[in-house]
């Protein structure tokens, strides 16, 4: 164990702004004897944990990039001297090299004590979800809550609230779930810039309650213990940036966003529009939000196409608006093969209807599966362990077959993503709840 300290206390101290730290510095401030410390670091090196950029120093090497963080593949314009040359190059639509890089961020090298808040079990857990409205968001709340029922032999009591994207409701219940006593909350922010609702979050980390995010913020990451997510920078880079190699640099989109002021929404679109940006060629033709609602996507798309409007690719940040926007195509008479490409994933009727209707598709999924890592994360805190400030879950780009670009590769094709076998809400990596949360005249588990 005191060789696994170490090793994560060596490691975050390139978490501070500095890629490269002298040996014999790094070993002084995390206290390790020269003696027994050039073996731990010789054993890091070797396992490709550090590297040795040049003599007497150390970096992060690729294993503890691929360990500690998601990288965000992104783009920077040609000849951009901020660019090594020890990064690929892949050809953009004009036939010049576009670096794709991984960035760092040094957040996901943070970690956080958690001594103060440590507690004895069993715990009580409040979850603060911002709504319910989407399958996606379901899919999420039922992850966490099937890794809390695994853990039911240290958690006696999961207190889940639905603020239904009301911030001034979602404060209300966290000073209800306050006063029930509640060990720790996972917060999914019902606003991601609200300071009646930031100052709720504040509060109970001055009472010491700690806070664990998840998928949505309000605030900055500082403002609580540990923030789960997936890389929206990501989701928004890598769905632009493949739209434009489809198109070969020039096209009219039309942009589907999500909900307006929730973070993950504002995140992705801000990314897109970047890599959108280095493209002249390429006109958004409207930026649209849907509250990620399918009616809401097929009612903009109808409207669009039944003003005559002409684009040749639609940008959604997600599925769960896409699915209307495919529909609207549909509805319209566009023949199978004809129906432009679209972008966005998660949602299991997404990929049916791409499949069906022969429609070009990147979807770069969103896990639900991050509210399982919230609940572990609140467990880690308050068992007193360490955790990253940040937390990334993995993300994964389906392409439909054949239509892979320079730059943007599928690790599944839609096809062998799809479930067949489940309905069309289905969300992917969502988990399973057992039908009967009370046995043996226990009190409910989830309240």
């Amino acid at each position: 164990m005191q060789s696994l300290e170490r090793i994560a206390n060596l490691l975050s101290s390139f978490g501070n702004g500095q890629a490269e730290i002298p040996l014999n510095e790094l070993l002084a401030r995390n206290g390790i004897p020269q003696s027994s410390g050039y073996k731990l670091v010789n054993a890091l090196v070797h396992e490709g944990f550090l590297q040795r950029p040049a003599r007497g120093m150390l970096a992060p090497g690729p294993a503890a990039a691929a360990f500690f963080f998601a990288p965000l593949k992104a783009l920077s314009p040609p000849g951009d001297p901020s660019i090594s040359g020890g990064v690929r190059h892949y050809p953009d639509a004009s036939g010049r090299g576009m670096p794709r890089m991984a960035q760092w961020n040094p957040n996901l090298l943070d970690l956080v004590s958690t001594a103060r808040f440590r507690r004895e079990p069993p715990f009580v857990i409040g979850f603060a979800n911002a709504s319910s409205s989407s399958p996606w968001r379901v899919a999420m709340a039922r992850s966490l809550m099937a890794a809390a029922q695994r853990q039911r032999d240290v958690v006696s009591r999961v207190m889940v609230r639905d603020a239904h994207d009301d911030p001034r409701r979602q404060i209300e219940q966290l000073a209800e779930m306050r006063e029930e006593r509640m060990d720790l909350c996972i917060l999914s922010a019902a606003a991601s810039d609200h300071p009646e609702l930031l100052a709720a979050v504040r509060g109970l980390g001055a009472q010491g309650i700690p806070v664990i995010g998840v998928d949505r913020i309000c605030g900055e990451p500082e403002d609580m213990v540990s923030f789960v997510t997936a890389s929206d920078v990501l989701v928004g880079r890598m769905s632009a940036l493949w739209l434009v190699e489809y198109l070969g640099g020039r096209g009219r989109i039309l942009m589907l966003c999500g909900r307006e002021d929730a973070s993950p929404c504002r995140l992705r679109l801000q990314a897109a529009m970047e890599i959108l940006g280095l493209h002249p060629k390429i006109e958004v033709v409207a930026i649209e939000f849907t509250n990620w609602e399918a009616s809401l996507g097929h009612e903009i798309v109808q409207r669009h196409l039944a003003a005559g409007t002409k684009f040749d690719g639609v940008w959604c940040d997600s599925g769960l608006q896409g699915v209307g926007s495919l529909r609207a195509f549909t509805e319209a008479g566009y023949k199978r093969g004809t129906i432009p490409p679209h972008t966005g994933g998660e949602v299991n009727l997404m990929y049916k209807l791409a499949f069906h209707h022969k429609i070009p598709l990147c979807g770069v999924d969103y896990p639900a599966a991050m509210g399982a890592l919230s609940f572990q994360t609140a467990l880690d805190t308050l068992f007193g362990r360490q955790v990253p400030r940040r937390v990334e879950a993995n993300l994964e780009i389906v392409i439909s077959r054949g239509h892979e670009t320079a730059s943007v590769k599928a690790d599944l094709f839609a096809e062998e993503k799809v479930r067949w076998d489940r309905e069309d809400e289905y969300v992917h990596a969502s988990g399973w709840i057992p039908s009967s949360t009370t046995s043996h005249g226990r009190k409910p588990f989830f309240v």
